[in-house]
């Protein structure tokens, strides 16, 4: 086991300051990473649930998409955001076909709509730092699944100032007009 482990090694660079272009230029060593506040961090794998409830919302998304094509989803994609500090990983990114020019090899800009499904590991995170830096660089909307409190919340954006967040039995985005989820859709049961 011993020998497993040490076989599987992290980036040198974790914990360390890096641009953009060096986090570009990481190799692929098989772990998730994003750059906070100019730092190297490892993304923790995700629970059972949490992979659940990504589906559940991803589902959604692509049933709303394919009768409505205005915009382009991806899970886990680096965003490059125009902050030089940032490379953050969304569980699910929205591109409207307006702002189509950002996909590339990655997300070279801010998505339209980002959405995260919390975990004890990353709730302080995607909370935190990332919601702020989602604020500041202009995300329209920020979802937010949180199995471990049985909830989920829009958060939308007001100028790049503040969120409106939002909650309830059905909840309706700005972004994609007629999207909406029920948050009875969603499962908070751990296995």
């Amino acid at each position: 086991m011993t020998a497993l482990l040490s076989a599987h090694r992290f980036s040198p660079n974790l914990g360390k300051a890096l641009t953009q272009e060096e986090y570009n230029n990481l190799p692929e060593d098989g772990f998730k990473y994003e750059l906070i506040e100019g730092v190297l961090c490892l993304s923790p794998s995700a629970f059972f649930i949490h992979g659940e409830n990504q589906s559940i919302f991803v589902y959604k998304l692509r049933e709303y998409l394919r009768r409505n094509p205005i915009a382009r989803m991806t899970m886990e994609t680096d965003s490059f955001f125009p902050d030089p500090k940032y490379v953050l990983r969304p569980d699910i990114s929205v591109i409207l076909n307006e702002n189509k020019n950002s996909i590339q090899d990655h997300i070279r800009g801010v998505p339209d709509l980002v959405c995260e499904v919390l975990s004890e590991s990353t709730r302080s995170l995607d909370l935190g730092k990332k919601a702020d830096r989602y604020l500041a660089c202009g995300v329209k909307e920020y979802w937010i699944i949180d199995p471990n409190h049985q909830m989920i919340q829009v958060w939308k954006n007001q100028n790049n100032q503040i969120w409106k967040k939002e909650s309830g039995r059905i909840i309706i985005s700005d972004v994609l007009p007629g999207f909406y989820v029920e948050s009875s859709e969603f499962l908070y049961e751990r296995v």
